[in-house]
């Protein structure tokens, strides 16, 4: 089996943690797995509450459904749900796997 860079793609990046359990249950009732995975920062230094809401985090879905999963958020929360955000010239691109 390959490794969860391989398998998954990211579909949202830097969700709240609204909008990612929003989103994992519609690619859930459209049976399509979902990955959160943001990163790692002690809880401990903030709280849950805060640490959830302050540190964003991606959505993965297997590289196989990602264009039915975009398609599944599209549908329920308008089309370009999924797009990415515009490039920012002074950012660092982020890692399209969890495992990075």
């Amino acid at each position: 089996m390959a490794g969860p860079g391989q398998d998954f793609a990211r579909l949202l990046a830097g969700a709240g943690p609204v909008e990612s359990a929003l989103a994992a249950q519609l690619l859930d009732a459209a049976g399509i797995p979902s990955l959160v995975h943001g990163p790692d920062f002690d809880v401990a230094e903030l709280g849950v509450a805060a640490h959830q809401t302050l540190r964003g985090a991606d959505l993965y879905v297997p590289r196989s459904a990602l264009e039915r999963a975009r398609q599944v958020l599209d549908e329920a929360w308008g089309e370009g749900a999924t797009a990415p955000p515009p490039a920012d010239p002074g950012a660092r691109d982020a890692p399209d796997d969890p495992g990075s």
